[in-house]
């Protein structure tokens, strides 16, 4: 129970600081990690937190890259096999001996080889990270698809490259030929074992689709097994169980390119579970170094005083040398695949978007106790450099990349809320064009209204304000009729205490919709004879249930509720038209719930019930109308197809809610 109660706090730091994120883009996710870690260590149970570094590589380090490695783009990795055999082998290696050595010589007491396993931890870089502070520009595509096939591929060289410095440190010796004999062994040996495990699965699973046996939870349940089964086999025979894990998920990407509209629906679960996956095993990363750097600082502030600056600078070199090494290989040493005219600026982007991240952290993590060795640095330390150089590369790029992929004020589209909005509109007036069936047409266009406000705030007590004003306005209304002799005494009556409860149910009072709910379901089981009929009203909403009461009590006494509901909701209506036009003309989130309030009581009480076969046929009227909207839209030149299919998934989405959920429009 405590270790439980233990992951779920982390999990509610992943997810406050994916929250705040949202709200504050400026600060990288990955920042906002590391603060909710420190906000976390605060409690007693996370103070000296101390985990098993082997099972952190096991268990987070391996799906991450599985995934990464299965999304990747087969055919930007076949045309760009010599940048990555470039940046991803021949940089990282450059980068391990040459930093490496300079950072020995600049800082004598920090020994060659664990200099060398402190850059092979930096030089794995995190361009998902960086890939979110980016603009879409078209001026770029190409050097952020290098960039991602790039940090594919150094993530496993780097693993090749750490364990080698770890072994010259560890034993003291240190052999170039043996060195590059073991890395290429290493490396080769864990593709192909990659290979095979994973075409062995594409054959299991293609297996199981021709049987007709891929339902989501066996075939998913399958590629999550891989990334692990496939590690533990390459490391029982001292291959690089990262490299295997890449080859295979690479296999498996593969595999999914070919499937194509075959078993959609496990696809579509499987994108949806990976995603999730990812984000939280990566938010637990840096949570995890946020709770254990209170720790560190404290342990190396103790035992070494004085250290803590020095140790800043080792990280500024480092990130230093690591940056200006990257900028001259990008620029002389990477082919761009077309002719650009900002040569620099390509490589300049490249450079700053060289960030450590993830990965990195997690080889910092793997760092092991110096033991016995006296030195005047320790893993602690070592892991403190890895943090701010993470934290400097992440600050840098997310200062500048964004500027460098500014687009120009010629070429900015129209934002996605603003096609998004166009294209429900649109959908809602074509759905409004429908005069035959009123209740019908009435249910999907609220439905299709209520994403116009989704992502806006409502505030409780302008939207009373606004009930009070349509409630003030409909008894004005049937007073009138009740002073003109249209209606009698007894339904002035009745109606008056119907509007009393009408208001009444607006308020959320738990303790209140209680008391509604049992005084409805009495009157109706009453009034019926019969038990079910209450239990039913009981679980009825109080907004609707007091509808129908209402009208029952109206019939009972030999009148009809409805012509008078029809005069007060038409003045209802009219109110709050004026209401709109007299603060500017826009349907805010308070006014339009009240709208929907008044539209749907009327529907209930004055239409006929709706039909839904014809609910659907409106539901699917409205989703053509949007594929229209972005098509047409696409043929006028006026939307790029990463727009569209932005829109595409939207609406696709939406009729996945709607099939599941298709019941719960008809009330």
């Amino acid at each position: 129970m405590t270790t439980t109660f233990f992951f779920l706090i982390i999990l509610i730091g992943v997810i406050a600081a994916v929250i705040v994120n949202r709200h504050f883009p400026i600060i990288p996710l990955p920042l906002w990690f590391i603060l909710m870690g420190l906000i976390v260590s605060i409690l007693p149970m996370y103070h000296n937190y101390i985990f098993d570094p082997n099972l952190f590589l096991f268990f987070i380090v391996t799906p991450l890259l599985y995934n990464e490695s299965q999304s990747a783009s087969r055919y930007w990795i076949g045309r760009g096999a010599i940048n990555i055999a470039s940046l991803s082998v021949a940089l990282v290696l450059v980068t391990v001996v040459l930093v490496g050595a300079a950072l020995h010589l600049l800082f004598p007491f920090l020994p060659f080889a664990l200099a060398l396993a402190l850059c092979a931890v930096v030089t794995p870089t995190d361009a998902s990270a960086v890939s979110a502070f980016a603009q879409p520009n078209p001026d770029f595509q190409i050097p952020f698809t290098i960039l991602q096939n790039e940090s594919l591929f150094n993530d496993a060289s780097g693993f090749v490259a750490f364990d080698l410095s770890l072994l010259a440190f560890t034993t003291g010796t240190f052999s170039a030929n043996a060195a590059v004999g073991k890395f290429i062994f290493e490396f080769i040996g864990g593709l192909l074992v990659g290979v095979l495990i994973g075409f062995l699965f594409h054959y299991l699973r293609r297996l199981l689709i021709l049987g007709d046996d891929d339902s989501p939870f066996v075939m998913l349940s399958l590629e999550l097994i891989v990334p692990f089964l496939v590690y533990f086999i390459a490391e029982q025979y001292e291959l690089s169980g990262i490299l295997a894990v890449v080859a295979a998920g690479l296999v498996q990407g593969r595999e999914n390119d070919s499937l194509q509209l075959i078993s959609s629906r496990m696809q579509l679960v499987r994108s949806n579970v990976w995603e999730i996956v990812e984000e939280a095993l990566t938010g637990l990363v840096f949570v995890l170094l946020g709770i254990s750097l209170p720790t560190i600082v404290i342990q190396i502030v103790t035992k070494h005083p004085g250290l803590l600056g020095l140790l800043l600078l080792i990280s500024v070199v480092l990130y230093g040398l690591k940056f200006g090494l990257r900028l001259l290989w990008s620029r002389y040493l990477v082919w761009m695949h077309v002719s650009s005219n900002h040569r620099w600026q390509d490589s300049w982007l490249m450079a700053v978007s060289g960030a450590s991240g993830t990965i990195s952290l997690s080889l910092a993590f793997l760092l092991p106790a110096l033991g016995n060795k006296q030195l005047p640095i320790d893993r602690n330390a070592l892991i403190f450099i890895v943090a701010v150089v993470i934290m400097i590369s992440l600050t840098v790029a997310a200062i500048i990349v964004p500027k460098m992929t500014k687009v120009t004020k010629s070429s900015v589209e129209k934002p996605i809320s603003q096609w998004t909005r166009e294209m429900i509109m649109t959908a809602m007036n074509t759905v409004r064009g429908d005069k035959d069936h009123p209740a019908e047409a009435q249910i999907v266009v609220d439905a299709l209204s209520q994403q116009l406000h989704q992502n806006k705030i409502s505030h409780r007590r302008e939207r009373r304000r606004i009930f009070d004003l349509a409630d003030a306005t409909e008894r004005t209304a049937i007073a009138g009729m009740h002073d003109r002799g249209e209606i009698t005494d007894d339904e002035f009556n009745y109606y008056t205490e119907f509007l009393d409860l009408c208001i009444s149910t607006v308020d959320t009072n738990p303790w209140h919709n209680l008391m509604l709910r049992i005084r409805f379901s009495i009157h109706t089981g009453r009034l019926y004879q019969d038990v079910q009929s209450g239990q039913d009203m009981f679980f009825t909403t109080p907004l609707i249930a007091e509808q129908f009461y209402w009208q029952r009590q109206f019939q009972a006494h030999g009148e009809d509720i409805r012509p008078i509901e029809e005069v007060g909701f038409n003045a209802v209506i009219d109110a709050l038209k004026d209401y709109r036009h007299a603060h500017g003309g826009k349907t805010t989130i308070e006014l339009h719930a009240v709208q929907r309030t008044y539209r749907e009581r009327h529907r209930r009480m004055n239409m006929p019930v709706p039909d839904p076969k014809v609910v659907y046929q409106l539901f699917l009227t409205a989703f053509h109308a949007e594929y229209e909207f972005f098509q047409t839209a696409i043929s006028a030149g006026k939307m790029s197809v990463g727009l569209a299919e932005e829109l595409q998934q939207h609406i696709i989405f939406d009729e996945m809610a709607y099939l599941q959920n298709n019941n719960s429009f008809i009330s």
